[in-house]
């Protein structure tokens, strides 16, 4: 019966499948945030949040030949904000994406489909993109998952430098780093001559704006090309383009990449056409090889994969995502025995896959930070080794650095995204929310306000999420404070001892060795609060299984 029921539903999926189009013409737009679009976005002054206006030019309308590739990898229709699903942590509006792409099939309708791949994320620094981190490798997987559907690399868009004019430093190594990045780009995707348009700055965060963007404008390198974003308008943060400045600057980047020579920008046409019917003779034997093979190895994986029994959620800000041996920027890659993976601990990725769990396991989750060691691992080791019921543990990381605790109220970005992993945790595994380990209020110590406020918020903060993950007795293990960065680290902490809530247990860090900046648990330290959290766990709260 399964067997029947899988080749109905892969036969459908062929048929599907063989009646989509296909992007032929692939766009990376990478950066930061004025590639990832805040058009339209608008700060609050009453509340301090951040929203988008929802308005969509027609210039940056849909069209059935634009496809973007998702955080899913799944190309789906592209519309705006394009970035909503990659600078996650962040709100997104407008960007130059779509005036692009509209404008390339407005002058070229015989170009065929558009595949657009966002990867550029707020606030990041050219550093943070280098070969080896976080954000480099999710660019070159990104573009790499959408070449597989048969379709050419023509050009990077790069939007990017707004960080660097901060420091000196980082405006005097930035012609180096940038070109460095753009061989390696190059070099991994197989593109030696990879067209790349870049932007030369419209404005910054610092006084170094002249360095970069003598920079950007002064790049040498084959095949890659700048256009001037200076005097687009901006909006009232004096940092992000308006909505009219991002269209502006989609057509503009589209007219580079239409009207450069050909040998220099556009790759000929003969090199990228497939012929047709040679491309469905393909696809077709294609789609009859994975049919067949997923018949046969499809049963089998159902059979011998592991799914979670026991999810647990580990959130809160950098304690939680972890610091442990991280130094200037830098991880040492130290793992202790006790965080060692093992193949009956997973977690959920930041693309909401299941796979095994390793260290730092929270680095595609607070990716504007350099994770290291957190009490993640040792926690599920710990449960593992002392509860016999325990099989294969499940870790929904989503601990964000830097954050208050009113970032995490119902209704915020935050808020909403956690309930969304811990809700996609549970349907993708059939397994059980076991309790929420939370670590957070450091920054809540900087403002006595925030600090005397933060009781009543932690206790909103859990019955809410009780309320939306229906689960109105779901065990909270709380942290109370080692350090802050602030002065009233004890009202925090008398907040986070004093509730009161059922189900509720805190496990005190106080006294745990600190780093250097007497605000990050050391690598041990870590270790010890990992199995603080398992003990806390078995003694309290195992029997409610």
């Amino acid at each position: 019966m399964l067997s029947f029921f899988l080749l109905a539903l892969i036969a459908q999926a062929t048929r599907f499948v063989a009646s989509q189009q296909l992007p032929t013409n692939i766009f990376i737009l990478a950066g930061q945030s004025n590639m990832a679009g805040r058009g339209g976005v608008i700060n609050d002054t009453k509340t301090g949040k951040t929203t988008w206006d929802g308005i969509v030019p027609p210039q940056c309308q849909p069209n059935p030949s634009i496809f973007r590739l998702s955080a899913d990898l799944i190309w789906v229709p592209a519309h705006e904000p394009l970035h909503a699903d990659i600078d996650y942590n962040k709100t997104n509006g407008v960007g130059p994406g779509m005036a692009f792409a509209n404008a390339i099939l407005t002058e070229d309708p015989t170009i065929g489909v558009l595949g657009l791949v966002p990867c550029a994320i707020g606030g990041t620094n050219i550093s943070q993109w280098a070969k080896g981190g976080f954000l480099y490798e999710q660019l070159v997987r990104r573009t790499q998952v959408a070449l597989r559907s048969g379709g050419a690399l023509r050009a990077m868009l790069w939007y990017q430098g707004e960080s660097d004019t901060i420091n000196r430093e980082d405006a005097d190594s930035y012609k180096s780093r940038l070109e460095k990045f753009f061989l390696e780009l190059r070099s991994d995707l197989q593109y030696p001559l990879l067209p790349i348009i870049q932007v030369a700055l419209a404005s910054a965060e610092g006084p170094f704006t002249e360095t970069i963007r003598e920079t950007q404008l002064g790049i040498k390198l084959a095949n890659v090309k700048c256009v001037d974003a200076k005097g687009l308008p901006l909006e009232p943060d004096r940092l992000h383009l308006t909505t009219p400045a991002q269209v502006q600057l989609g057509q503009t980047l589209a007219n580079a990449f239409l009207h450069s020579p050909p040998n220099a920008i556009r790759t000929s046409s003969d090199s990228l056409s497939i012929p047709q019917k040679s491309m469905s003779i393909s696809l077709s034997k294609l789609l009859w090889f994975l049919h067949v093979l997923l018949l046969i190895i499809l049963p089998h994986s159902l059979a011998n994969s592991q799914s979670p029994n026991d999810i647990f959620i580990l959130a809160g800000q950098s304690n939680m995502a972890g610091r442990g041996g991280v130094d200037n920027g830098k991880w040492n890659g130290y793992i202790p025995p006790q965080c060692k993976s093992n193949p009956s601990i997973l977690r959920l990725s930041g693309e909401l896959k299941w796979e095994e769990a390793s260290e730092p396991l929270q680095a595609d989750i607070d990716l504007n930070k350099t994770c290291g060691i957190g009490p993640g691992m040792a926690f599920a080791n710990g449960i593992k080794a002392n509860d016999s019921r325990i099989r294969v543990v499940g870790l929904v990381p989503y601990a964000i650095g830097g954050t208050k605790i009113s970032e995490w109220a119902r209704g915020t970005r935050l808020y909403q995204e956690l309930v969304r992993r811990a809700a996609v945790s549970v349907s993708s595994s059939g397994g059980t929310i076991r309790a929420l380990l939370w670590y957070q209020g450091e920054s809540d110590t900087v403002l006595e306000a925030d600090a005397v406020a933060y009781k009543q918020k932690m206790e909103t903060l859990i019955v809410s999420l009780r309320s939306d993950l229906n689960i109105p007795s779901l065990p909270v293990i709380q942290v109370a404070l080692a350090s802050g960065e602030g002065k009233y680290v004890e009202i925090v902490r008398r907040g986070q001892q004093a509730i009161t809530l059922p189900n509720v247990k805190c496990i005190d860090a106080k006294g745990l060795h600190l780093k250097t900046d007497n605000l990050h648990l050391t690598t041990t330290s870590e270790v010890g609060l990992g199995l603080k959290f398992a003990n806390a766990y078995i003694s309290s709260f195992a029997h409610f299984r």
